[in-house]
């Protein structure tokens, strides 16, 4: 593991906060019936309605290590409906009985994650950022700046 991470982490004050796809399960799109390219609201609706793009596997790294984590820990997702966040909701409770139900949140856009990120540091005064996408940790890190630490999901495998 990253030696930085691994030595902030230690501190219980300080939560963790947990990108869903790609970090505790496995990233996966769709069946045969739906692929990316053909992706319109309605597909993806349809989609999750027959339980495509739902049933992911956990990340055997991350169950054991979640449950190592004496620190309050969160799930942050961007979730495209209801259907989505239930079944997300129902998983974190089957893999990830540690963290609470409230804590696994819904974000409605990346934009809106920041909202969500914005409302645990006003909580906490800070807090760690685990996410598998380059992209959103830069946009995160460059609006939070460095009281708040983020970390790409590969620095746990290190």
């Amino acid at each position: 593991m990253n030696r930085y991470l691994l030595e902030i982490i230690k501190d219980p004050e300080i939560p963790v906060v947990l990108d869903y796809d790609g970090v505790l399960f496995e990233a996966r799109w769709y069946e045969e019936r739906i692929n990316m390219r053909d992706e319109t609201p309605e597909s993806l609706l349809a989609a999750m309605q027959r339980g495509e793009n739902l049933e992911t596997q956990p990340i055997g790294f991350m169950v054991d290590w979640v449950k190592t984590l004496r620190n309050d820990l969160y799930i942050l997702s961007y979730m495209h409906n209801d259907i989505e966040y239930n079944y997300k909701l129902k998983q974190t409770a089957r893999y990830y009985p540690c963290i609470p139900p409230e804590h696994v949140l819904m974000a409605t856009s990346i934009e809106n994650k920041i909202d969500h990120l914005e409302r645990i540091r006003e909580r906490y005064g800070s807090f760690i950022y685990i996410d598998d996408t380059h992209k959103a940790l830069m946009m995160y890190e460059n609006h939070f700046g460095d009281e708040c630490k983020f970390f790409h999901v590969s620095s746990l495998y290190v």
